[in-house]
């Protein structure tokens, strides 16, 4: 499948982050994290952290403290071509950690005091950077492709997001199977999440995806692997 990149605009930035926790032999956790300006991811990270940790917070903790850079490396590449960036997201699906990331030492109990200071560093950038620290849900954390085997709807709902064949948008919807999905975008209800009437969309056939044309944008809504060919005569003469 190939990498597609696009931007809505150079004026948001969204990243997730996530941690899997002593996954490896010797107990160490996992970080990963994604960056996207709308369309594709345009960086990404799957690393084992290098210390032990004692808790699942704390080890989203430093993989947010390992991943951030990269957000602010981003924000620094942009600036130097002319583009501020008044809106950067950095989404996570842990509460502990958010609150321990935003607040620093004001945050931490017994079970967390123990956590290093230069951690903390995350509070000051934070503020320094005008980044906000956002929850994710679980199920719309698409930093979770690079930290645990996925299988099924969800892998192939991240995989398209990550790829650039499915809007970042597309993350708040369910995951549905192939044939519900192919339903979807027969009704016209699938372009961006949203419900569309028919005569508002058209769908353009590319030799790896369908894109649904919508007013005042374009939006990648599927890719192509996953359906029979049955499905895809079906949809082709569906959409004439």
């Amino acid at each position: 499948m190939p990498l597609i990149l696009g931007a809505d605009s150079l004026t948001e930035s969204k990243s997730w982050v996530d941690a899997a926790y002593a996954v490896h032999d010797e107990m160490k956790s996992h970080t990963g994290g994604a960056t996207s300006l709308g369309c594709g991811a345009i960086m990404c990270k799957s690393t084992k952290q290098k210390l032990n940790t004692k808790s699942s917070t704390e080890a989203e903790v430093v993989g947010s403290s390992d991943y951030l850079p990269n957000t602010i490396w981003a924000r620094m590449f942009l600036a130097e071509q002319g583009y501020e960036l008044p809106e950067n997201i950095f989404y996570q699906d842990n509460q502990s950690a958010i609150r321990l990331e935003k607040n620093g030492r004001a945050s931490c109990g017994q079970k967390s005091r123990h956590i290093n200071i230069r951690y903390f560093f995350m509070q000051d950038r934070f503020e320094s950077e005008g980044i906000s620290v956002v929850y994710c849900p679980t199920d719309e954390m698409l930093a979770d492709f690079f930290t645990k085997p996925l299988q099924g709807s969800l892998f192939r709902k991240f995989r398209a997001v990550l790829l650039g064949h499915c809007h970042v948008n597309t993350l708040t919807r369910s995951p549905l199977p192939p044939s519900e999905e192919l339903k979807a975008l027969q009704s016209g209800n699938f372009a961006g999440g949203r419900e569309l009437p028919t005569d508002q969309w058209q769908t353009e056939l590319t030799p790896y995806h369908f894109i649904v044309s919508i007013p005042g944008q374009k939006v990648t809504a599927l890719p192509i692997s996953g359906f029979t060919a049955s499905q895809m005569g079906t949809l082709v003469t569906n959409m004439g």
